[in-house]
């Protein structure tokens, strides 16, 4: 049985907005979403760099 509920109008233009929303809203989640991932990195970076450190100065420990 067909649920005329679950119909889904065809795109009509290259790119959709699924979500309706607008320029300004489409812009402010990418601009959030590449500050989130920059901090990512940051932070990967900086335990990366600890890591080098804790293990340098490990290896030149007497004993």
């Amino acid at each position: 049985m067909h649920d005329p509920t679950l119909d889904v109008p065809p795109p009509t233009g290259p790119r959709q907005d699924p979500f309706r929303e607008g320029a300004a809203a489409a812009r402010a989640r990418r601009m959030r979403s590449l500050g989130i991932a920059l901090a990512l990195v940051a932070f990967v970076v900086v335990v990366f760099i600890v890591s080098i450190i804790k293990l340098a100065a490990a290896s030149h420990v007497p004993g």
